[in-house]
C-alpha cells in the first residue's frame, strides 16, 4: 500500500487511519473471524476504492470523521467480494497468502465474508445519506449477480467484448465509481462535480479491470502474488483471449479453448497463442481508451488536489505491473 501511494501527499497517513477504523470495525470474539481478518487485513493491499473516495472528498469540503469510516466500509466490502471470488475460483491464493478458504474451508469463507458484508452495512447506516446507503446495497446486487454470470460463463469462449464489459462493469467498475459518488457527495461537492467524479471513477475502474486481465497473462508472479493463467484455468474467458480469439485465422487457439476441451488444455499453449496473435496489445488498446475518456472528465475538474491527484492516478493504473 505504501509503495503504490507514496507520490500522493497525506495518502499513506490518510489510509493508515482507514486501517485502524477497519480494524475497529471487523473486531469479533470469534477466534476464526479473528485470525483470518487479521492475515487478510495485515496483507492489505493497494486500497484503491478507499483511497479513491478521499481523493474525490477533496473535490468538496470533507469531514474526514465521516470520510474515514465510509472509506473503511467501500474496503471492507471490496474485502468480502474477494473471499467469495475466492470461494468460487478455487483461488488458492490471495495477496501472497493463502486464501482465506484454503485455510478455514468454503462454509467459513463464506461466513466470514457474509460477517464483512454485516459490518460494512453497520457503517454506512452511520455514516452516510440513506440514498448513498441504497446505492450501496444497489452496487452489491449487481456484484452477485454479475459473478453468477460469470460462473455461469465459465470454459465459454463464445464471450463477446460487449459481454465482458457488461460483466465487469458489475465486477469492478460501479464500485470503483461510487466511491468516488460517495467521496464528493459527503464533502458536499457541486453536483455537477460529483456526477462527474462518478464518471471518472467508472472509467477508470474499467481500465482497471482490463489491465488485471492482462496481468493474469503477462504479470510477474512476484508482484501480482498470484500464479500467471490462474482465472483462465479457473475458464475465466476475459478480453485478451477474447480479442485473440478474433484474429485466430487457423483456429488453433478457438480448438484449445472449445467447452469440452478447455479444461484440460495446455495453459501455457493458450498463453502464448493469446499473445501472439495480438490479444494482450488490442486489450491494452481498449484500457487506454477508457484511460483517456477519465482524463477527458478529469480535465473538466475545477482546480485543486482532486484534479491533479485523480489525474496522476488514471495514469498510474495503466501502466501498472501489480
Amino acid at each position: 500500500m505504501a509503495e503504490f501511494w507514496s507520490t500522493f501527499p497525506g495518502m499513506d497517513t490518510a489510509l493508515a487511519t482507514v486501517s485502524e477504523h477497519i480494524r475497529t470495525a471487523t473486531t469479533s470474539s470469534n477466534p476464526i473471524i479473528r485470525e483470518a481478518l487479521a492475515d487478510l487485513f495485515t496483507k492489505q493491499g493497494k486500497m484503491l476504492r478507499p483511497g479513491m473516495l478521499i481523493l474525490a472528498s477533496h473535490a468538496g469540503k470533507p469531514d474526514m470523521q465521516r470520510i474515514y469510516p465510509l472509506a473503511a466500509a467501500i474496503e471492507i466490502l471490496h474485502t468480502a467480494t474477494l473471499i467469495h471470488d475466492d470461494v468460487i475460483d478455487d483461488s488458492p491464493l490471495r495477496r501472497g497468502l493463502p486464501s482465506v478458504h484454503m485455510r478455514y474451508g468454503k462454509k467459513d469463507a463464506v461466513l466470514i465474508g457474509d460477517f464483512l458484508l454485516s459490518r460494512c452495512f453497520l457503517l454506512a447506516a452511520e455514516y452516510t445519506t440513506p440514498q448513498n446507503a441504497i446505492n450501496l446495497g444497489k452496487v452489491i446486487s449487481v456484484i452477485c449477480a454479475m459473478e453468477l454470470d460469470q460462473d455461469a460463463d465459465r470454459f465459454h469462449p463464445s464471450l463477446s467484448v460487449r459481454s465482458y464489459f457488461r460483466k465487469i462493469i458489475g465486477k469492478t467498475a460501479l464500485l470503483f465509481s461510487l466511491a468516488c459518488h460517495v467521496g464528493a457527495s459527503e464533502a458536499k461537492a457541486p453536483s455537477t462535480v460529483t456526477e462527474r467524479l462518478r464518471r471518472i471513477g467508472y472509467n477508470i475502474g474499467m481500465a482497471f479491470q482490463i489491465i488485471d486481465d492482462i496481468l493474469d497473462y503477462t504479470g510477474n508472479e512476484t508482484e501480482i502474488k498470484k500464479p500467471v493463467g490462474n482465472d483462465l484455468r479457473s475458464g475465466l474467458v476475459t478480453l485478451p483471449l477474447i480479442c485473440a480469439l478474433q484474429k485466430d485465422v487457423d483456429g488453433e487457439l478457438a480448438r484449445l479453448v472449445q467447452p469440452d476441451t478447455f479444461p484440460h488444455s495446455d495453459i501455457q499453449r493458450i498463453l502464448v497463442l493469446t499473445k501472439t496473435l495480438g490479444g494482450i496489445n488490442t486489450a491494452r488498446l481498449y484500457a487506454q481508451r477508457f484511460t483517456t475518456r477519465a482524463l477527458r472528465e478529469i480535465e473538466q475538474l475545477p482546480q485543486g488536489s482532486a484534479k491533479h491527484n485523480m489525474d496522476q492516478l488514471a495514469k498510474k493504473l495503466l501502466i501498472r505491473t501489480y
